[in-house]
């Protein structure tokens, strides 16, 4: 048998199994809340943290459904200070809050930048002495967090599959977490709450999911699970994209968009990301107004030109509903790269690196990266050996 098969190292061990989270997916699920908390508050856990944005929480509707929940089964204190690309700030300030409730528990509705905060909070609550820029900048490890509870709100981030976290110190460093104790002990995906996001919020939080796939099926730790997941994710985004944009409130389409960031999430958290999350952080932690999803569909095309060599027969396999036409073969990277470029036009991300950058800015934009702690973490992953050529040549490329 060819193909990416061929090239697996059927000697390396990995891990299978599929994420922690007791996670209720479909339309409707958010109803299952309300056990959950019943349930929590019979065991004690009846004091909870809540943390969203500012915004989200209620145009989705989650937050009419949710309220009355909370109303029925315990004291709670509401965080709604997150901002996108969430900061180390944020998720103290919800601490802070949490400790003065004396709260056991910890609920995040939203997307990656909410469920990210009550991560970063629900670890903070269990460790009262620390900062966030302890476990964030000086490998402070987490022991503990409090539970988290996720309610998912943008098909994307998969956040509420993972354990992994994210915050910034902007114009420095975008780093990020991986603790087991940072997974949701209980996930709701209900894609009714997705049909208000608009077309642009819709747009990247699916890129997000993409690049997950792209970079779980192409990194060393790649395998069999991760890369699976991946190719079943790329399909179904390829599907069902057009479909969101054009129709919003079509459940069908957040259904499938949400399965399809569900799995990238499960397909990374084995397979782990590599070259363009790296590069992302830099420019998000440098301006803080791109939105990370849209920062990896700037990115994507010129990282995919990189690494396709490295790892031709699982990018044709897994990209083969969005570049049909790709052979699995080394050669055809430019091929590669210009119709990713071209299905990404195609479902409007007409960004490029000059609408937030210039060329001048790459030096600075390579030397961010190649420091920061989370490219410690990634670029060892990345599938070729990547140094400052390669960086700056990505950079350059996504102008």
């Amino acid at each position: 048998m060819g193909g990416w098969e061929a090239k697996i190292d059927i000697r390396k061990v990995f891990l299978l199994q599929a994420t922690r989270p007791k996670t209720y997916f479909g339309v409707g699920a958010l109803g299952h809340l309300d056990g959950i908390l019943q349930e929590m508050a019979a065991a004690g856990l009846d004091r909870l943290l809540v943390v969203t944005d500012a915004v989200g929480y209620k145009a989705s509707g989650a937050w009419n459904a949710i309220l009355p929940m909370l109303s029925r089964h315990v004291a709670f204190e509401h965080f709604d200070g997150v901002r996108s690309n969430p900061t180390y700030a944020n998720g103290e300030t919800a601490a802070k809050l949490g400790r003065t409730l004396g709260a056991k528990a910890v609920l995040g509705i939203g997307g990656g930048s909410a469920l990210d905060t009550a991560k970063t909070a629900a670890a903070l609550l269990r460790h009262p002495v620390r900062k966030a820029s302890d476990f964030y900048e000086k490998g402070v490890p987490i022991s503990a967090a409090l539970p988290i509870v996720a309610v998912n709100t943008t098909h994307g981030s998969g956040s509420e599959c993972d354990c992994f976290a994210v915050a910034q110190a902007d114009g420095e460093d975008k780093p990020a977490l991986r603790s087991p104790h940072l997974y949701p002990t209980h996930a709701i995906e209900d894609p009714s709450l997705m049909t208000s996001l608009p077309p642009r919020q819709t747009a990247h939080t699916t890129f997000d999911a993409l690049s997950h796939a792209v970079e779980a099926a192409t990194a060393v730790t790649a395998s069999p699970y991760s890369i699976v997941l991946a190719r079943e994710s790329v399909r179904l985004i390829a599907a069902w994209l057009p479909t969101a944009l054009a129709q919003p409130e079509s459940l069908a389409a957040r259904y499938w968009l949400l399965y399809a960031s569900a799995i990238a999430g499960m397909s990374y958290d084995r397979g782990m990301l590599h070259l363009a999350h790296a590069l992302e952080h830099s420019m998000s932690a440098l301006n803080a107004d791109i939105s990370h999803g849209e920062g990896l569909g700037i990115l994507m095309p010129s990282v995919l030109r990189e690494i396709y060599p490295a790892a031709p027969e699982a990018l044709a396999e897994v990209l083969s509903p969005i570049v049909p036409e790709l052979q699995g073969v080394p050669g055809e990277a430019e091929r590669a790269e210009r119709g990713l470029r071209e299905w990404f036009a195609a479902v409007g991300q007409p960004a490029r690196m000059t609408t937030y950058f210039t060329g001048a800015d790459v030096p600075a934009l390579t030397r961010m990266t190649l420091r920061s702690s989370l490219s410690r973490m990634l670029l060892p992953l990345a599938p070729l050996r990547v140094d400052a050529g390669v960086v700056e040549r990505i950079f350059q490329r996504a102008l």
